[in-house]
């Protein structure tokens, strides 16, 4: 079956308004990035009804101008977006700037003008907007990601296409065999409906992953254990012992490690892990000392770090061995069975370690791992001595 160009205008129309609805009905306005890449998908729309609209009806001269305009704003507002991914000022007034160009070059020549007036301003455009989006996207954060390296590799390639159009354009002029061939109406509705749908899919897993990572970076607490997540037990461990050092005062650092959770998991599934993790955190939790921050580890998930100020080794050593011994007091529910789950205790103070987090959660974190390895079940106290900062 070969479909004419008219009914393929209409297919590629259909399609290019539901790739580029989803990205379009999943968007936020209060986004930067989202606001430019919602109009260069809006523009893409408007390239497909443009084209075919002028195709149908071939006085509606103007149509080309806005499909020309259209075409050079979808790949320029990506470029705009880009920028404002990397943090960088957008420009969408560059950007709306050159489409305008693009329009001006079919108006300025009147109802009179052929299908292919200004033709090669909406070629050299889309082709110089893609290539430089593309570009932004390998020199900027977007590069480290699949999707962002699939986006570049579609906008690269929707670049080169346009750049060999524009070159065949020149040459050989738009109604040539070989423009009609390699470059005409047919061959590019085809390449425009991959490009759009590679573009929609490449921005949707972009927003998605952006999405998931600010709604952690906002979320203070774990939501299973209860626990704070690093965004908020770092600054306020840091500050408080910022606050302690100020006064010579005593801080303990503990790193307490849930024993057999892996094997738990592998015997019972995820579900009954989770629950082993939720008891020792419920448990540490109710056995808190007033001022006292516990938090997960930023570094496994599935131990709990707690800062107690004031504590010194034997008073954190006569707490971490109450929590073990709780713990061990109250097993955790498994198919036709219960399992009593243990704990190891890393313990840092600022007597011996210093004020410094990272180094007193690095030597709590040493110390729980030596216990561990010690045959678990236990608390053991670190003999890192502070560091010379002189």
């Amino acid at each position: 079956m070969t479909l004419d160009v008219p009914t393929l205008l209409v297919v590629a129309t259909l399609v290019i308004l539901t790739s580029s609805g989803m990205f379009l009905a999943e968007a936020r306005a209060a986004e930067a990035v989202d606001r430019l890449w919602s109009l260069a998908f809006v523009a893409a729309i408007a390239t497909a009804l443009a084209y075919l609209g002028s195709t149908l009806y071939p006085g509606l001269w103007w149509a080309n101008a806005v499909g020309n305009a259209a075409s050079v704003l979808v790949v320029w507002t990506m470029w705009s977006g880009i920028r404002a991914y990397d943090e960088r000022r957008s420009l969408i007034h560059v950007s709306v700037g050159v489409a305008l160009l693009a329009a001006g070059a079919v108006l300025l020549q009147g109802p009179g003008a052929s299908a292919w007036a200004g033709g090669w301003a909406a070629l050299a455009g889309t082709a110089a907007g893609a290539l430089l989006a593309g570009a932004a996207i390998l020199r900027g954060p977007l590069r480290g990601f699949r999707s962002g390296a699939l986006l570049a590799v579609t906008l690269l390639a929707g670049g080169a296409y346009y750049a060999v159009r524009l070159l065949l354009y020149v040459v050989e002029g738009p109604y040539s065999r070989a423009f009609e061939t390699y470059a005409g109406t047919a061959a590019t509705t085809l390449v425009n409906v991959l490009l759009v749908n590679g573009a929609t899919f490449a921005a949707l897993a972009i927003r998605t992953r952006d999405a998931q990572e600010r709604a952690a970076e906002h979320q203070n607490f774990d939501p299973m254990t209860g626990a704070r997540t690093n965004l908020s037990f770092e600054p306020r461990t840091v500050a408080q012992l910022r606050r302690s050092a100020e006064s010579c005062s005593p801080a303990a650092m503990l790193e307490i490690v849930p024993e057999g959770v892996e094997a738990l998991e592998t015997a019972f599934g995820r579900p009954y892990a989770d629950a082993a993790l939720v008891t020792c955190g419920e448990i540490a939790q109710t056995l808190l000392p007033p001022r006292a921050i516990m938090g997960l580890d930023p570094g496994s998930g599935r131990s709990f770090q707690v800062l107690v100020p004031g504590w010194d080794e034997h008073d954190a050593v006569e707490w971490a061995t109450q929590v073990r011994k709780e713990l061990i007091d109250t097993p955790v529910e498994v198919p036709g069975s219960r399992v009593r789950v243990t704990v190891s205790t890393g313990i840092a103070t600022a007597h011996r370690g210093g004020y410094d987090l990272g180094d007193l959660c690095d030597a709590a974190r040493e110390a729980s791992l030596a216990a561990v390895a010690e045959g678990g079940n236990r608390v053991r106290v670190s003999t890192e001595k502070a560091h010379d900062t002189h």
